[in-house]
């Protein structure tokens, strides 16, 4: 017999192949159910992996042209497709001839970094070194009346506006008072009937140097302890700060004591404890673990520059400087110190459209720098404020009144230095080169001062200017106590560039000439500095 199958919970019997049948429909439905359940997802798993690479490929497509448009606005400089010739109201600024600096229009915006030809080495060897310096230094003029904290509060405020506008570099310079000058120039006058002892010249000129220096060193002190306390530590990374620091003069019995010996010897130098006495001085003023940059300023009839550079640069390898420049060094001192292998990052020294005598690519100064590679630094590149709105307004010398006229002629002397020729005659020259700067103005449809910042820059390759500022802290440098605009101007200088034409016409007019002769040698009053027995 047939053998039966039991069902324990039914009680009842099945056939065997008819159980067999049905378990094989159910494994069939169950696979084909399984293997539906995997094309499903092998299907949308495609689904989203083409949707996937069509978002990345739309997001690449998008940055590829953002990049393109960000090449294209900063090689607009150097697009050949341009206007091939201007005429008088449309200038094509879109060429920059010097290759170096740039020049995009495009730069409208008031805050952002400046490109990156707008800066320079810092000149430093450490592999920890400072931001590169901006080509244009902001030199900070301390206010004449300044005992507020909200006087400094305001022109850190100001600082603040040109740090966000790319500008990085800056200094407090020394606190200048025509009125001051006027004063003593007159006082000098009356007393010059008088006969003074060589004691009395000296203390007096000690004097007024030590008060400069003091007037100075406070305005650094309440400048970096405003800017330090309302600015985050990695913005001021990004900043360069010079600090200016003073030659010690010659120091000997008969400079000191009335009636001593005239052949009395200069005090030793030592080991330069002055020197590092004020580098500490400076570094606790500053708040800072190091100093960016040290500007040497010469100092007539002190024997001790060779020896002070030995020990800046002693002081460098210590860490706690990491550039140093010099301030108006003669030529000789200059070819010295680069004989002795002080490699100085720059060279500063006075010039502009009416003071050219520096800037020459053939003087002895200029040749030196571009022998052993040294930068130049253009201070009072405004003439001190002759090259702005404040005197080319007027067009007649009466018309300047007779404070204006005192001004005029203290920075011709000062920023300048023309001292030659009468009142009329420096006015006529001034003039003629103002209206040529007016005119140039009006054609690249900017401000009289960005053609003087502009045509320096441009005069010769790896040149710096300096700016002074009052930061908004005087009002009479802001018209009526106007909103601080001088990161504005600053910034437009590099949104242009002069053409060749306009570049020989300033050069013209400025008395600019690279074929002038080299200067003649040393004078009879100047020091032997070759001499090693200053070498104490």
């Amino acid at each position: 017999m047939r053998k039966k199958n039991t069902d324990f919970h039914t009680k009842q019997t099945v056939p065997y192949r008819t159980k067999s049948r049905t378990s094989i429909m159910i494994m069939a439905s169950s696979i084909f159910t399984s293997q539906a359940v995997k094309l499903n997802r092998l299907i949308l798993a495609s689904i989203l992996l083409h949707s996937f690479a069509l978002v990345n490929r739309h997001v690449q497509s998008r940055h590829r042209a953002h990049r393109q448009i960000a090449l294209l606005r900063l090689q607009s400089i150097d697009s050949s497709q341009k206007t091939p010739e201007s005429n008088f109201w449309f200038a094509s600024t879109q060429k920059n001839a010097t290759g170096g600096v740039p020049a995009i229009p495009q730069l409208v915006h008031e805050t952002g970094y400046l490109p990156p030809g707008a800066y320079c080495s810092s000149g430093s060897t450490d592999s920890k070194a400072s931001a590169s310096p901006c080509l244009i230094a902001i030199g900070i003029q301390p206010p004449l009346n300044a005992d507020g904290e909200h006087v400094w509060r305001e022109g850190v405020k100001n600082c603040q506006k040109l740090i966000d506008s790319g500008f990085n570099t800056f200094r407090v310079n020394d606190c200048h008072d025509e009125n001051e000058d006027s004063k003593s120039k007159s006082h000098t006058n009356k007393r010059s009937k008088r006969r003074k002892s060589p004691s009395s010249i000296a203390l007096e000129q000690f004097m007024h140097d030590t008060l400069r220096t003091e007037i100075r060193h406070q305005a650094e002190t309440k400048f970096y302890d405003t800017l330090r306390k309302s600015t985050p530590p990695s913005v001021l990374r990004s900043c360069f700060f010079m600090t200016n620091l003073e030659i010690p003069s010659i120091l000997s019995e008969d400079t000191v004591i009335a009636g001593s010996s005239k052949d009395a010897s200069p005090v030793p130098y030592g080991n330069g404890w002055m020197v590092r006495e004020s580098i500490s001085e400076t570094l606790l003023r500053t708040k800072g673990e190091c100093l960016d940059s040290v500007v040497l300023e010469y100092r007539k009839n002190s024997p001790y520059h060779l020896d002070t550079l030995d020990t800046l640069f002693d002081m460098k390898r210590e860490g706690l400087i990491q550039s140093i420049s010099t301030k108006n060094f003669p030529p000789l001192l200059l070819d010295s110190a680069f004989g002795c292998g002080f490699n100085v990052f720059s060279n500063d020294v006075y010039g502009n459209l009416m003071n050219t005598n520096n800037l020459e690519p053939n003087s002895e100064v200029g040749v030196l720098c571009g022998e052993y590679g040294c930068s130049h630094l253009v201070s009072a590149p405004l003439g001190g404020g002759i090259f702005t709105d404040q005197f080319c307004q007027f067009k007649e010398w009466a018309q300047l009144s007779a404070p204006s006229k005192k001004l005029f002629n203290t920075l011709l002397d000062l920023c300048c230095k023309v001292q030659n020729g009468t009142e009329l005659d420096k006015w006529k020259n001034y003039r003629a080169i103002i209206e040529t700067v007016e005119y140039i103005a009006l054609k690249y449809q900017v401000s009289v001062e960005s053609i003087a910042l502009r045509w320096l820059l441009q005069l010769n390759d790896g040149i710096s200017i300096s700016v002074g500022t009052h930061l908004g802290m005087d009002f009479f440098e802001e018209k009526g106590g106007q909103p601080y605009s001088r990161h504005r101007d600053f910034r437009q200088v590099f949104t242009f560039s002069l053409e060749e034409d306009d570049m020989k016409r300033l050069c013209q007019v400025a008395g600019f000439t690279s074929d002038r002769n080299l200067h003649s040698g040393m004078t009879s009053d100047e020091i032997d500095f070759t001499n090693k027995a200053l070498w104490i």
